[in-house]
């Protein structure tokens, strides 16, 4: 990609030698080898490319801004590396990431904002805000040429790893024509789905709401208490409804406190509409921004449109002792977007969340990825996960291995008859059928493989996610999942050149002994 502007990055000054420290040089190692990567990639310049194609107005229409675009610029490339180096740390929050680029001189170095005077480090909100610097086609575009340029095959003699290697540096490029996928349950922050605390939710939130617009000076008439008393009623109703169940009659009591309950939200319903309505009418002469308002405006109304189905759902369950079909369920206030997932495992016979897809190929690079809003069995991902994985790679898709979810048998077929050169090692629903392909070396191997994808899926979640997602929203999610994605494939392919690096460093020792 030819880029249309001229910046120079900032002088990074020279690391500081840390000796007798060995976790730390591996850490430095890695992330020296992966800013080299992004060097040798262009992804650096790509990007910048990309962010300033977004922005309104050319360079030749900004010449008497000339200042605020190199601004502009050198954000573009501090949100890029800042917001790579955020799943690589042990913490993920802003705030601790804060710390740690303000602290922290290798991190500098590697996200350009090193300098020899004072070290000017982005605040909290910053680095929030670097998150949506780049959209997702920018981040998946990328992506994908971050393995394109893994997998080239052209190598060239570089004098200072003094070995013929590709253009990222690599001895041998990665092979991306094999894929192993599997998919997971992707869990928002959220708490588990109970009826009756959905009722709460409501309480609180709406009470929370009321006490903003009652602090900046707009008031309607309520109990002498005011939201307070809300707040305390409903904290001892969740009480009483989470001890009913040990004592006997416990049934009938979690009925009545259940119609306690349904009072009380209906009264702080109207509470809530009425504050709402002043704030609309009269916020002038109030101190909230119009901006401010329009957020606390939103969140009523937002809880307010959800409120008579979570009443319908907890009187169904509960006092109506009915089932709700899961097309039906609300499952959270905030997280519209959550599904039930039937995923059959011990100990988690159904969870909640959105179906994540990811395919590796040998190495573990992720060779693609999607976030699925609706639910989808397996089987009915397939042929999809193939297109994107030969759209990202720039390859057809050679080898492909998946668990007995992938393995419709009609599905396989019409794969089989779009491409009949490609090998299918995907475990077959039938016992009898599985059993015969276990038969065949190279599908046995490939289904052992297989486990690696599974850790996979658990580094992708438990480690560049701690655990599950904190971000707000289906498409906050998939923002915060095309970084990692990122991150997680320079973190592989760092690996692979260190380990390149070591393997060439035995060789040479072992010539230099028998010379």
């Amino acid at each position: 990609m030819q880029t249309h502007y001229s910046f120079q990055p900032d002088f990074r000054p020279a690391l500081t030698p840390v000796n007798a420290c060995i976790n730390y040089a591996g850490y430095r190692e890695e992330l020296e080898t992966i800013d080299d990567i992004l060097r040798r990639s262009g992804l650096d310049e790509i990007m910048i490319d990309l962010a300033l194609q977004k922005r309104r107005g050319s360079i030749a229409e900004d010449q008497e801004r000339r200042c605020d675009l190199n601004k502009f610029l050198r954000h573009s490339l501090v949100a890029w590396r800042v917001r790579l180096l955020v799943p690589l740390l042990d913490s993920k929050a802003v705030r601790d990431v804060e710390k740690s680029l303000a602290d922290s001189q290798l991190h500098q170095w590697f996200c350009h904002i090193g300098n020899f005077g004072v070290i000017t480090s982005p605040g909290k909100s910053t680095i929030d805000r670097y998150k949506n610097w780049y959209d997702q086609d920018q981040l998946r575009q990328a992506f994908g040429i971050l393995l394109q340029k893994a997998a080239a095959a052209e190598t060239h003699y570089d004098v200072v790893l003094e070995e013929a290697v590709n253009i990222l540096g690599f001895e041998m490029p990665s092979d991306l024509g094999e894929a192993w996928f599997d998919s997971t349950c992707l869990k928002p922050n959220i708490h588990f789905p109970v009826d009756w605390v959905l009722l709460t939710d409501v309480v609180r939130t709406l009470m929370k709401a009321v006490e903003i617009i009652r602090k900046h000076g707009l008031r309607n008439r309520m109990p002498a208490d005011g939201p307070t008393g809300f707040l305390k009623r409903i904290n001892q109703l969740s009480i009483n409804m989470a001890n009913s169940r040990r004592q006997k009659g416990g049934r009938k009591m979690r009925k009545a406190i259940l119609r306690e309950i349904k009072k009380l939200a209906k009264t702080v319903e109207k509470h809530a509409r009425k504050h709402c309505d002043l704030l609309e009418r009269n916020r002038l002469d109030s101190d909230l921004s119009e901006a401010q308002a329009a957020v606390v405006i939103s969140r009523i109304q937002g809880v307010l449109e959800k409120l008579p189905q979570a009443i319908k759902q907890a009187h169904e369950r509960i006092i109506g002792e009915r089932r709700v079909a899961a097309a039906d369920k609300l499952l959270s206030l905030y997280e519209p977007d959550t599904k039930v997932i039937v995923r059959g495992k011990s100990g988690a016979e159904v969870e909640f969340g959105n179906k994540l897809l990811l395919g590796e190929n040998r190495e573990g690079l992720i060779t693609c990825w999607e976030l699925y809003e609706e639910v989808r069995n397996d089987d009915k991902l397939l042929e999809e996960a193939l297109g994107q994985t030969s759209a990202n790679t720039g390859m057809p898709v050679k080898l492909m291995c998946g668990d007995r979810g992938f393995g419709n048998a009609d599905t396989r077929a019409t794969l089989a008859t779009q491409e009949p050169s490609r090998k299918d090692h995907v475990a077959s629903k039938s016992v009898v059928k599985f059993e015969e392909q276990m038969e065949d070396d190279a599908f046995r191997e490939s289904q052992q493989r297989r486990a690696q994808t599974e850790g996979r899926v658990g580094i992708i979640k438990n480690v560049f996610m701690s655990g599950r997602s904190l971000s707000k929203g289906l498409d906050s999610r998939r923002q915060e999942l095309s970084w990692i994605m990122l991150s997680h494939n320079l973190r592989v392919l760092a690996a692979k050149r260190i380990a390149e690096k070591a393997a060439r460093e035995s060789r040479r020792e072992a010539l230099a002994k028998a010379g």
